[in-house]
């Protein structure tokens, strides 16, 4: 009997803390993406407003990688306010 609830209770801690540190994970690389994406809408922005016409093609060049950033992001503010409400 003393076996099973001590293999029951080491279970569920390590399912407990294998969770948290998935969400601790989920919430670094979240972080990170916003990071990201903020030094890119910064450098559009001062790319677009250059006179070189290279620099501006860049800038154009880095919505590629704005656009998913932004999807992303407004998951992460939709989930958050989800979680709020």
């Amino acid at each position: 009997m003393m076996t099973t609830v001590t293999t029951a209770t080491a279970a569920t801690t390590a399912t407990a803390t294998a969770t948290a540190v998935a969400v601790s994970q989920a919430a670094v690389f979240g972080a990170i993406g916003v990071v990201v994406l903020i030094g890119l809408l910064i450098a559009k922005e001062l790319l677009s407003a250059s006179e070189n016409e290279k620099a501006k093609r860049l800038g154009r060049v880095t919505s590629v990688a704005i656009n998913p950033l932004l999807f992303a992001f407004s998951i992460i503010v939709s989930i958050k306010i989800l979680l709020v409400l």
